[in-house]
């Protein structure tokens, strides 16, 4: 980790979420200027991601996202609204 002359501080380390790449279509929606194409990225609650990284720490198994809100939905902990498609049927359920 190191301080840029802004005050900025960078990290050595690029994140990375799997199949998950929340971060990198945010950038690239955000970069492309394209403000339909921003509307529509789904960036699931921070939940989510504790959850998913949780099940990992306990089983060794790395759910989708998508799985991991989905099921946090079926079981009530998350709301219609948070969830992306929640009527969409799922290969895994």
């Amino acid at each position: 980790m190191y301080n840029n002359n802004k005050g900025l501080t960078y990290m050595p380390k690029q994140v990375q979420l799997c199949e998950d790449d929340v971060i990198g279509r945010f950038y690239q929606a955000l970069f492309s200027d394209n403000n339909k194409a921003l509307k529509e990225i789904h960036i699931p609650r921070s939940d989510v991601f504790y959850v998913r990284e949780a099940i990992h720490q306990a089983t060794g198994v790395k759910y989708t996202l998508d799985h991991v809100e989905r099921a946090m939905y079926l079981e009530g902990h998350l709301k219609r609204h948070d969830v992306l498609d929640p009527d969409r049927k799922r290969a895994y359920g």
